[in-house]
This record gives structure tokens, sequence and C-alpha cells, in this order.
């Protein structure tokens, strides 16, 4: 623990003894005295400490003190700690390495001690101004580019990050959102409760919004009730959807001031770079003209600024509340993908497939649902589903004569956000169904392992040492190193079916598919080949290698009582054994 000391903290370095102490002596009383006796000792000390100042010798064993004041220098924990070099060299070249490496001051041994502690007090007194100084410019930059009530970005703060946006959207070819949102019935809380009720509102407004967005992302307040929201990197137009639906939730929530609760709303407008605007100007104007088409809408709602977009998130909001009760219903189903030895025609495990049987839209695809469900959270209580209801069903196969099927579920990402839960859900599961852990693969993607990579790889191994297997689906798509797949419990590659698609002999798609299943071979992993629909994409999967194969060459996706029917025999398995496909 660092010493409570209130006096100023000198940090002497030197390999001799006898210098130590004469310096220790020359500054005894007046300041807190620390040594270090070498170069890595002092750097050391120094990142620990923050001393104030540093009394330097140069030539010591190992590094010396060039190498450590530059060092200091450059480290952004001690680059502001003042070095003054204390030296028996005396020539001139000597000095101006010193000052270059980064040291204020230089003093050559034998020392006189008055003029030790001269320079000592100078430097502390220059150090303390130049702290005092970027205080104060720190303060003004705050009153200038800082709301002074809310703490948020003010306009100008704004008009810069704005302007930063549509730079790096520019250049990354990005999406990101503007949001402009003006709070309802503020006006009436500053009338009824007074201004300082309304400053109140404001302050817990401004806190909200900050609670729904990501650091990198901005919240600013422009004055009176309007405030903006820029959304940075965003992977789809849906996020700013999620974000102004959670905004509007949080305004929803009921406010006390002075004792009373006050509900209030919010209007929010929505601007998307570039489709709406590729200009500061051309955003803020549409985002504007956006929010007052929400203002007219009813308020407690938000707009896109495209009529398109506001139609498809209608369509997600209303599928957001259905969603919510479809569980309740029984709405979700699985089917089953085989999973087949193409060299034998033999059905060596399945995929679980989630559909919904929507009362309105009919059957939905994962596609149709499962980003909206990610967005919103619902996916973890559908996954929890999907998985019980898959091992339940693959246990009970076994049961009638097919012990050895593999039965792979797919995980999200943001199960894992919790890792330990995830974990004891599968534990559960295999427990309460009976389904052994070594028949299970649980598939994630390659963009889950580049999110909270320790985490996840935390999870992975303790899911393996369950004996689940892991399976990395879509592989091929994503941006996984070698070196990842190394360090993580991954057993299965599932090539992706875009690189069978128009596939060939001796395409590049062939080429492709031919490389990663050597690098499987010699990582130990096993591949399987995803989307096989003709006999020409198997007959080039198979020659590269690729003998487990999934897709409409040999069945579709199955129900559960078919699945089982296939299994006995009494649905043909169409494709290579010449059985006409279904």
């Amino acid at each position: 623990m660092k010493n409570i000391d209130k006096r100023s903290t000198i940090l002497i370095v030197d390999d001799v003894p006898d210098n130590i102490r004469l310096l220790g002596s020359i500054l005894d009383g007046e300041y807190q005295v620390m040594f270090a006796t070498g170069g890595q000792e002092a750097m050391v000390c120094a990142v620990a400490e923050l001393p104030d100042l540093i009394l330097l010798d140069v030539m010591m064993p190992g590094i010396d003190g060039f190498t450590v004041c530059a060092w200091l220098r450059d480290n952004e924990h001690t680059s502001n700690i003042p070095v003054i070099i204390v030296t028996a060299m005396h020539d001139i070249d000597a000095e101006t390495r010193g000052f270059a490496s980064g040291a204020v001051d230089f003093l050559t041994k034998p020392v006189n001690p008055p003029a030790v502690r001269a320079r000592i007090t100078a430097q502390l007194a220059l150090k303390r101004q130049r702290e005092e100084l970027e205080k104060a410019n720190a303060q003004l930059r705050e009153l200038a580019e800082f709301d002074v009530l809310t703490g948020l970005p003010n306009r100008k703060l704004f008009q810069d990050r704005l302007q930063q946006a549509v730079v790096m959207g520019e250049r990354n070819q990005g999406i990101f959102a503007l949001m402009f949102v003006d709070l309802d019935r503020f006006k009436w809380v500053n009338d009824t409760l007074g201004h300082d009720a309304g400053d109140t509102l404001l302050i817990e407004v401004a806190q909200r919004m900050k609670s729904v967005v990501r650091k990198s992302d901005t919240v600013a307040r422009l004055g009176g009730d309007e405030f903006t929201v820029i959304l940075t990197d965003m992977q789809h137009d849906s996020m700013a959807e999620l974000v102004a639906h959670k905004i509007l939730e949080q305004l929803a929530t009921p406010f006390t001031l002075k004792g009373q609760e006050i509900a209030i709303s919010g209007s929010v407008g929505i601007a998307l770079f570039p489709g709406d605007g590729t200009t500061t100007l051309e955003l803020t104007k549409n985002a504007d003209s956006a929010m007052y088409q929400a203002k007219e809408a009813g308020r407690n709602t938000f707009r896109f600024f495209s009529q398109e977009l506001n139609r498809l998130a209608s369509r997600r909001m209303n599928l957001e509340g259905e969603m919510r009760q479809a569980c309740q219903k029984n709405e979700f189903f699985l089917d089953y993908q085989p999973k087949v030895k193409s060299t034998t025609g033999q059905i060596i495990g399945m995929e679980a497939l989630v559909r919904w049987d929507h009362p309105r839209e009919g059957i939905l695809f994962p596609k149709q649902f499962i980003p909206l469900a990610e967005g919103t959270g619902l996916i973890v209580p559908i996954g929890s589903w999907v998985l019980r209801t898959a091992c339940r069903d693959a246990a009970c196969w076994a049961d009638k004569g097919y012990p050895d099927l593999k039965l792979a579920v797919n995980l999200s990402a943001l199960q894992f956000r919790e890792g330990d839960k995830l974990l004891n859900l599968v534990e559960e599961i295999l427990q309460e169904t009976g389904f052994p852990a070594r028949n299970l693969e649980l598939e994630i993607t390659e963009s889950m392992m580049m999110t909270n990579t320790e985490q996840t790889a935390s999870t992975l191994w303790k899911l393996r040492d369950l004996g689940v297997a892991i399976a990395l689906d879509d592989f091929g798509t994503g941006y996984s190193s070698l070196a990842l797949l190394k360090r993580l419990p991954v057993q299965i590659l599932k090539i992706d079916r875009s690189f069978v698609n128009d596939m060939q002999p001796g395409s590049n798609n062939a080429a492709f598919i031919s490389a990663i299943i050597s690098m499987a071979k010699q990582l130990g992993l096993h591949v399987v080949v995803e989307g096989v629909e003709t006999a020409e994409q198997l007959e080039v999967t198979t020659s590269q290698g690729g003998n487990d194969v999934q897709g409409f060459f040999f069945c579709p996706p199955l129900g559960r009582a078919a699945f089982l029917e296939l299994l006995h025999g009494r649905i043909p398995l169409g494709g290579r054994a010449g059985v006409p496909r279904l």
C-alpha cells in the first residue's frame, strides 16, 4: 500500500550504497525518500509508487540510466515524473544524452547539497505548475465541450463526434445511426413543478440514456429537452431500432420529482449513414424530421427517416411481442437434418433446427426471427428450450435402438455471457433427459469466438470437460485464426454451404475445402460439409476427403416423427443409394 505521507516523494536510483546514503541525508526530513539499486528495480518502483521526482544515476550494471530515463519518458504512467540525472560523467556528450533521453536537469558528482535541494525544489514547483495548468485546461475544455447541467457532450462536441463518425463511416464503408430524442411533457414539468424539478429530470434522463448505449457511442444534450445519440459501428439498422426501443422504455419508467412520481415519454427520430445522408447537415436535418414524424404519430414512439425501415421496424416490434408468448403457446418446434456418412449412406447424427409456427405468417425459419431473438435477449430462453427438447428427442431415439447418433445444437453468443449458467443448464438437461454427453455436439460460430474470447474459451473448456463436443459452424466465413483454433477445445469444423455452391472439380471452392480438410487432419479435427445438394457437389466433396455431409441431396430437415421413420427405414434416404430424394 502506498505511504500516506503528504511530503513529496523522491526516488533515488544508484548502484553505490554510499551515494544513496549521501543523497538520502541531503533530503532527509524534507522529503519522503525511496531507493532502488538498479535500472530494472527503478522502473518497477516508479510504476508502482509514482514518485514526484527521480534522482537517477547513469553508470549502473545491466540497464544504464539513459535507457531507464527514456523508458520512463515513454511509459504512459511515468512520463510526467521529472528525472534529474546525477552522474560522475562530466563530458558534454553525457549531458546531451541525458536531456535527449528525457531528463529535466543534470547534476555531476560529487554533488553540492544546497544545489541538489535547489534543483529539486525548482523542478517540483514546475511540476505543480504544469499539473495546475493541465487541470485548468481540462476544466476549460469541459466548459467548452460539455453540458454544465448533465455532464453530457454539448452541441459543439456533438458536431465534432458526428463529423468523426462520417469520416470513419466513409473510410470503413460502415453504417451508423443518428438519433434525435425529444422529451414529451417536459414543459409541463417545468411549468408545474418548477425549473429545479426540470433540471433534476434532465439529469436523470441523461443517466438513463447513457445506460442503454455502449461506451463507444455518444449521448449529447443540444439544449432544453433535446438529446442526440450517435450509434457507431453498427452491423445492421435493427440495432438502432433496439436502442430506440430501450430509450423509450427508460423514459416511460416514472421519475420521482419532489416526492411525486411523474410519467413522461419521448419521441425519437433516426437517420442512418449513408442511406439517409452522407454529411452532418443532411443527417441532422433528416433525424430531426424523423423525430417530428414520431411526435405526429402520437409520441412515445420512434420513426426512421426511411418509410421502408419504418415498416420493417413496425413488423419487428410486432414479432417481438408475439415471440415473448410463443414458448408458452408451444409455437416453436424442431426439425432434424441428418448427418450422413457419404461413403456408406449411414445416418451418423442430426442437427436440431428451430422453426416458429407463427399463427399469422405461417412457418418462419431461423433467419426470419433468430436475429431479432438475439437482439432482444429472447434467444436465451429459446435456446434453452431447443437444447432441452432436442436432447429429449435424441434420448428417445436412443431408447428405440439408435444409441450412437450425434446430436448437434446451435448456441448463441448471448448464452455465453453468463458462462456458469450455460454450463449448469447443459448439466441439468443431460441429467434430466439421460442423453449422454459424448453424443452431444454444441455448435458455435467464428464471430462468437472473437467476442470476449477469454470468457468464451473458459466456458468451452468446461463444457468439453463434461464430455460434450464443440463444433465450429459456418467455418470460413468469419475471422478465426489457426492460433485461436489451437487454443480452444474445438473438435469439429463445419464448412459453410457457401463454399459448396457452384463447386466444380478444380474450382477455387473445391481447393478451399481440400485445404480445410487437410488442415483439420493436421490439427486433429473432424470435418462436416454442409449444403450438399447435388451429385456433382457430393462427388467433389468426397474426392477432397469430406465424408461426413449434410444437405438436401440426402435429406431435408424432418420433424420428430418423420425423422424416426427415416431411422427405421420407412422413409427412404435419397441421393447416393439411388433412392429418389424427398
